[in-house]
């Protein structure tokens, strides 16, 4: 964040521990026909929920939230762990929730949702993902649509996220 606001600073806004304003703020850009993105932690999410529904999501304003943090997160501590999103979120009336599963689905999920007319949401975790080959393009991920990673014949596992990676290791030892 800090290269972009750097770069960009006319296209940074810093609203410090104000995450309720940052949903409202992100909101009322909508409005006015841009693009917001908001970069928040998982956990810090929460304290906008009502905003995320009422400023956001009811009204079907064209905002992605870029969540980092989500799942467990360890050396954060409790505090910093995003345990609850995918509860919160899938609740959300009209909102798009996505969980890449490494670090080239992150890049293409966030270009969909950017593309995306409407809510979105990537949630990812913290830290370094798998390893995965970067693919250049950042053509949009089909919406709604499963990826077949294995085929087996005796065994079906079905994993989202960054899950996908440890389920492919067991799949492979099963």
């Amino acid at each position: 964040m800090q290269q972009f606001a750097s770069d960009f600073p006319e296209r940074f806004h810093d609203v410090a521990i104000a995450e309720q304003h940052a949903v409202t703020l992100a909101a009322g850009m909508a409005c006015d026909n841009l693009k917001p993105i908001v970069a928040i932690y998982s956990t810090f999410l929460q304290r906008g929920y009502d905003q995320l529904i009422h400023d956001v999501a009811l009204q079907e304003l064209d905002v992605l939230f870029a969540i980092d943090r989500a799942g467990l997160v360890g050396e954060d501590g409790p505090t910093h762990a995003g345990s609850f999103d995918l509860s919160y979120l899938r609740c959300i009336p009209n909102l798009l929730v996505m969980a890449p599963s490494d670090e080239d689905e992150t890049r293409k999920l966030l270009s969909t949702g950017y593309l995306h007319k409407g809510p979105s949401a990537v949630r990812y975790p913290r830290g370094k993902g798998p390893g995965a080959a970067i693919d250049q393009s950042l053509d949009p991920v089909p919406i709604g649509k499963a990826v077949i990673r294995r085929k087996g014949s005796s065994v079906v596992m079905l994993a989202f996220g960054s899950l996908v990676t440890p389920a492919l290791t067991v799949a492979e030892k099963l």
